[in-house]
């Protein structure tokens, strides 16, 4: 097993490096997100990946996306 930290995880990059780690769970699991601003999809991320830390470049986003989990 494999763990990551993703940086960037709402980009391009990130993304597509979460879809490989979704379809290779035997061989991955996630630890940290880091994102700039996109809470939708870091909402969406951490809730599938169930990292360990999640952050946020932005501290308004980072409180609305603990607002987003803590709903969840």
């Amino acid at each position: 097993m494999r763990y990551l930290t993703i940086l960037g995880s709402t980009g391009s990059i990130g993304a597509s490096t979460l879809a490989v780690v979704k379809h290779n769970p035997d061989h991955f699991a996630v630890r940290a997100l880091v994102a700039g601003n996109n809470v939708a999809l870091m909402t969406e991320q951490c809730l599938v990946f169930r990292p360990d830390y999640a952050c946020m470049e932005d501290a308004t986003a980072a409180r609305a996306l603990k607002a987003n989990l803590d709903a969840a």
